[in-house]
């Protein structure tokens, strides 16, 4: 779950809820931890927590920028930014075709891989330089015994303690950014570097197996210094990895797919006066949880078991399925199914109409019929593999 919160080049900025939960622990984090890495001698206790949740904030407006990094130069070179999500790990940028991320050029996706660790590793030196040139130190005071012995309860004092910080973060996430973990910024240096020399599927394919090698090498070294924080970061990594691995596997297979070839052509549907409650009795008849909607046998809109249940069950029956059913999200019989699987990404559905040149509704695809065609496609080639070895 996520609410957006601006829009930067035409580039919606949304937050997960997940983010703000980590916002806070940072805050407390930065609170009780002592100088130069925080605030915990600084009095009273009111100006200790704000300087620690204005140092998170300014934080993750870096990580934004790092994030809008990526996606500008992406843009500028053609493809089309659907959203920035910050979450709890940090940031992503959604490209609304991922086609256009597998078209591009390795050089351009080498460069728009490297943007977003090098506007990080920028900001932390441009930082430590004022700290260094303004306060005399790159730590931000000349005399750290008398700077805590005296313990300094005015608020601009700890500006350099705030630029210190904001500036080793950015740093470190600009350094740890570019390790050959994929799917970080240097996964996908690799995966670019590599895509020169092979095929996109090998490139992805090798970068997934180093990423998630240097996710259990993070993981163990972790583990044996008792940093459990990065060991769980590990963790996270390398699960990021596999599911990123499958995911390419499943679009790669999606790819080789047309539409017309696993839809399915024997569609149930309801009429837009049909009223919730009798739509309920036609879903547990049928056994399908949607349907599209249909006046005069045109295809108007979407209805889904979900949509009925926001009506109170007692004003059913007041209610027909036009009243709460979707628009149509559609794709042509010619189209790939990985066309069907971005349209239900885009627009957060579970099923879309096929619609011909004409507009008439010739079947209907469902994420479920996606997940099968994927599977049995997968299943086949890997039994063809195991026949090939065979001989």
């Amino acid at each position: 779950m996520s609410f957006k919160i601006a829009t930067v080049k035409g580039i919606p900025i949304h937050i997960s809820v997940t983010f703000l939960l980590v916002f806070l622990l940072f805050a407390f984090i930065f609170a009780i931890t002592g100088w130069p890495f925080g605030f915990r001698y600084v009095e009273p206790p009111i100006a200790r927590y704000t300087l620690a949740c204005l140092t998170t904030a300014l934080f993750f407006v870096t990580l934004l920028i790092h994030e809008l990094a990526h996606s500008l130069l992406a843009s500028s070179y053609g493809a089309k930014i659907q959203s920035i999500t910050l979450f709890f790990f940090g940031g992503i940028s959604a490209i609304e075709n991922p086609e256009d991320e597998k078209n591009l050029d390795p050089s351009k996706e080498l460069n728009i891989s490297l943007a977003g660790p090098l506007s990080n590793i920028i900001i932390g030196i441009v930082l430590l330089g004022i700290n260094y040139f303004v306060y005399g130190s790159i730590l931000g005071v000349a005399d750290v015994t008398n700077w805590v012995a005296e313990g300094i309860t005015v608020f601009t004092y700890n500006i350099p303690t705030m630029i210190f910080l904001l500036g080793t973060l950015n740093l470190l996430l600009g350094f740890f950014n570019i390790l050959p973990i994929y799917p970080m910024d240097g996964g996908r240096v690799l995966r670019a570097w590599l895509a020169k020399r092979h095929s996109y599927e090998e490139a992805t394919n090798t970068a997934v197996s180093i990423g998630k090698g240097f996710s259990i090498i993070l993981a163990i070294i972790s583990i044996l210094a008792f940093q459990w924080w990065l060991a769980i970061l590990a963790l996270f990594l390398y699960i990021s990895a596999s599911e990123e691995g499958k995911m390419f596997k499943a679009t790669t297979i999606l790819e080789d797919i047309i539409v017309k070839d696993i839809m399915s052509t024997d569609v149930l549907t309801v009429d837009e006066s049909l009223s919730l409650t009798d739509f309920i009795t036609f879903v547990f008849q049928k056994k399908h949880p949607g349907y599209p909607v249909t006046k005069n046998g045109i295809v108007i809109g979407v209805v889904t078991v979900d949509d009925a249940r926001f009506v109170n069950e007692a004003e059913r029956y007041a209610f027909t399925v036009k009243d709460v059913m979707k628009e149509v999200v559609s794709v042509k019989p010619e189209d790939t199914a990985l066309e069907a699987f971005n349209q239900m990404g885009q627009h957060a559905v579970g099923r879309v109409v096929v619609l011909d040149e004409e507009g008439k509704m010739v079947g209907l695809i469902s994420r479920s019929d996606l997940m099968t065609a994927i599977y049995l496609k997968d299943s086949f080639k890997e039994k063809s593999k195991t026949d090939m070895n065979s001989f």
